[in-house]
């Protein structure tokens, strides 16, 4: 008996689900305490600032992002699933060619926000550039240290950012609000943060062996484009709203579609898990490919699916205890943006970057913000703000399907052969059904006691779909 335990615990890290759930937690725990600290100052500055000076903050992040993905132009991406010293012997070889096109990306929209953002000061426009700088090289060492399955030290590093975050965000807001002085706080944290990753992360680390890469210029020149097409995908309707209507309508609407970010942070660290995972593998390993899609698709339906059906019965309940009264406008625009999360469930470009078929993915991206822009016309005459989120919901469940349909044909497999689909449905299911019941159960008690008994329920929800995962994961173990 001891023997047979002593085997089963050799060879459990092993397992691709449990590898998967034990790095992708480390992630996550790294990062949710800045994502809880994100959601409380996105509470607090809300409520305490105007509708005015609340819509510039996050305007702040909009110039951010969106710059970011330029100027990085898919180099993250392109860490996880290629062998860095190749990267590295790439750019040695194509050196005229890495420059220009870096110097490129990284200046014209430096350049744009310097000259061309004129409702920001010319000190903000100064601090919101260094932001980007400084958060790019943040983004690059953290993505090399998950290369190097370093996720201690990135649970260590986002921990004194959160703090620093935290502390700084409350300073600023309730001293005497000033976007420059709090810009400026920013910066310096990310590098901090940037040194510990440096410093700490290249210490006892043996680098891989160069693997064999097909055409890195093209596959680096496709991850890119996607990652533009992507942020503009993600970002274009709050564009539309701050360009052609007005700074006040762009904080409704930002609330209104303001994703979880839990939600998004357990796709992406378990997606970078798995590109790492992927890429390790020695020819078409298709049970490797069905196993990790599995594994990641349940994990994750554990968690998002019973939050879904909790934000959607308790939205009016929740919206308004998270941003007050004050943003009852943006209720129905949330409503509709939740419906993204299902599908949260799966990272579809996986088995493509991996294949080098970046192509597709570039294809997809493009077929993503065709469609949005083409439902946007169509759909916001008719629904006005809730026309253009439910035109980038509806663009990414086609998106997502594009990816699936070409990942089946490129091993020679259906689309139902990755996913575990009655699994998946019974777990939707179990979730609307005790949401469903709890919600009309406990509607005989006030706010907020009522929405306290929900969120126990998909808690508990939520922890009984997670044991089960876990369950069947020893069974497969064990051999049962």
């Amino acid at each position: 008996m001891n023997a047979s335990n002593s085997v089963l615990k050799s060879i459990t890290p092993e397992l691709p689900g449990n590898k998967i759930f034990k790095r992708s937690f480390l992630l996550i725990l790294g990062k949710v305490t800045r994502l809880i600290v994100q959601v409380f100052i996105v509470i607090c500055y809300s409520r305490k600032l105007s509708f005015t000076d609340y819509g510039t903050y996050q305007s702040i992040w909009l110039y951010v992002n969106i710059v970011s993905i330029f100027s990085m132009f898919g180099l993250p991406s392109l860490i996880l699933s290629t062998s860095s010293q190749n990267i590295i012997i790439w750019i040695r070889q194509n050196k005229v060619l890495f420059f220009f096109w870096s110097s490129l990306l990284n200046f014209i929209p430096l350049i744009y926000i310097l000259f061309k953002v004129d409702e920001y000061s010319f000190a903000t426009r100064i601090l919101v550039i260094m932001l980007i700088i400084v958060q790019n090289i943040s983004i690059i060492t953290e993505t090399v240290a998950i290369k190097k399955e370093k996720e201690k030290l990135i649970l260590v590093a986002n921990i004194i950012f959160s703090a620093g975050y935290f502390i700084w965000h409350l300073m600023v807001l309730y001293r005497g609000y000033s976007l420059p002085l709090l810009l400026l706080g920013l910066v310096f944290m990310f590098i901090i943060k940037s040194l510990l990753m440096l410093y700490y992360g290249n210490k006892n680390t043996v680098l891989p062996t160069p693997a064999n890469t097909v055409q890195m210029g093209r596959q680096w020149l496709y991850l890119g484009v996607n990652d533009v097409l992507g942020v503009l995908a993600t970002w274009l309707d709050k564009w539309v709203i701050l360009v052609f209507l007005s700074v006040s309508q762009f904080a409704v609407y930002f609330n209104g579609t303001y994703e979880i970010p839990i939600f998004g942070l357990m796709v992406s660290a378990v997606g970078n898990i798995m590109l790492v995972e992927f890429s390790k593998k020695e020819g078409n390993d298709i049970k490797k490919i069905k196993s990790l899609f599995e594994d990641s698709s349940l994990l994750l339906a554990a968690v998002v699916f019973p939050s879904f059906c909790f934000l959607f019965f308790y939205h009016v309940e929740f919206f308004t205890l998270i941003f007050g009264a004050k943003y009852l406008a943006s209720i129905p625009v949330f409503v509709i943006s939740i419906f993204i999360l299902p599908v949260r469930i799966i990272y579809s470009t996986t088995v493509l970057q991996v294949y080098h078929r970046s192509d597709l993915i570039v294809k997809g991206a493009l077929l993503d913000l065709l469609t949005a822009i083409v439902l946007m016309f169509i759909l916001y005459p008719i629904l006005q703000m809730r026309g253009l989120v439910l035109a980038f919901v509806l663009s990414t469940y086609v998106q997502v399907g594009y990816y699936l349909w070409h990942t089946g044909k490129l091993i020679n497999k259906k689309v139902s052969y990755f996913f575990p689909f009655k699994r998946l449905a019974a777990i939707m299911l179990l979730s609307v059904v005790f949401t469903g019941f709890g919600y009309y159960l406990f509607s005989n008690f006030r706010n907020p006691v009522s929405m306290i008994l929900g969120i126990v329920l998909c808690i508990i929800l939520i922890a009984s779909f997670l044991q089960n995962y876990y369950k069947k994961r020893l069974n497969i173990i064990s051999g049962g």
